[in-house]
C-alpha cells in the first residue's frame, strides 16, 4: 500500500527537525528525509556548529535542543554575546533524543533525483533499496544548501566552506588557504576555509580534494592533526 504524507521533509536539519516536530505535535503525518544516516544537517555533516546566539530564541524546540546541549560535557565549546559553538557529536545526540521523542518518521541514506507534481508531490529518491518514490501533499525544501533545487538548477555558483577541529593551534597566516574562522575550544582549535567560485557539479570533487590537502598540508607544515572531519562541506550561494 502507498503512503501519502501530509508533509515531506528534505533535510534534517536544525530547522528541517523543528518543523518536523512542530507538524508532528500538530497531529500532522511527517516523513523526514536525509542524504546522511544522522540529523542535525550542516552541524553535524559539515560540522558547522557556530551558530548566532539568537538562532536559538524561539522559545520552542531551538531552545529546548540548545538546553539539552548545555547540560552535556563539552557540549558547548564557545560562546558569547554574538556567537555559539556546539560539539557536533552534541547536536547529533540531541537531535536524535528530539527525533525519537516525538516519534518523526525518518528515510535516511537517499538521494532525491527527481520531483514530480500528480494529485500530490512525489519525490523519486535513489537508496539502498533501489529507487523509492515517495508521496506527499506538501514536500519542503528545509535542507541547509537547499539540495532540491539542484535537481533543476545546475549552474549556480557556489561558495564551498570545510570546517574542522585541530589537535593543535594554526597560524593566522595559512598560506593557500583562505581561513575564515577560528577559535580556540576544549577539544581543539576550529577552522573554517572557504572557496569561492565552485561550479555546483564540481562541489563534491572540490571538497574532497581540498580537505585532503588540508589535512596534509597542516600536519606537514604545522604539526597539527585534524580531529574530527566533515562528511559534506558547508554550502553557500555565491
Amino acid at each position: 500500500m502507498t503512503t501519502t504524507y501530509d508533509y515531506i521533509i528534505w533535510g534534517p536539519s536544525l530547522e528541517g527537525i523543528k518543523r518536523a516536530i512542530e507538524l508532528s505535535q500538530e497531529r500532522k503525518h511527517v516523513l523526514l528525509a536525509g542524504k546522511f544516516g544522522f540529523p542535525g544537517g550542516k552541524a553535524t555533516e559539515a560540522l558547522a556548529t557556530l551558530f548566532p546566539a539568537d538562532f536559538f530564541q524561539d522559545n520552542g524546540i531551538m531552545e529546548l535542543l540548545l538546553e539539552k546541549i548545555e547540560q552535556l560535557k563539552y557540549g558547548v565549546l564557545f560562546r558569547n554575546k554574538q556567537w555559539i559553538l556546539m560539539h557536533p557529536e552534541a547536536v547529533k545526540r540531541v537531535c536524535w533524543e528530539l527525533l525519537n521523542e516525538s516519534k518523526v518518521e525518518l528515510l535516511f541514506h537517499v538521494m532525491p533525483l527527481k520531483i514530480t507534481q500528480t494529485d500530490h508531490r512525489e519525490l523519486q529518491v535513489f537508496g539502498r533499496e533501489g529507487k523509492i518514490v515517495i508521496t506527499g501533499k506538501q514536500l519542503e525544501d528545509l535542507s541547509d544548501d537547499k539540495f532540491l533545487d539542484n535537481l533543476t538548477v545546475k549552474d549556480k555558483k557556489k561558495t564551498v566552506v570545510i570546517n574542522s577541529f585541530f589537535s593543535d593551534p594554526l597560524p593566522h597566516d595559512f598560506p593557500g588557504f583562505q581561513v575564515t574562522k577560528r577559535f580556540e575550544t576544549p577539544v581543539g582549535q576550529y577552522i573554517s576555509v572557504s572557496l569561492r567560485n565552485v561550479e555546483s557539479t564540481e562541489v563534491e570533487k572540490t571538497f574532497n580534494r581540498e580537505l585532503d590537502r588540508l589535512s596534509k598540508e597542516s600536519w606537514k607544515k604545522f604539526g597539527a592533526r585534524i580531529m574530527m572531519i566533515p562528511v559534506y562541506p558547508e554550502i553557500k550561494e555565491e
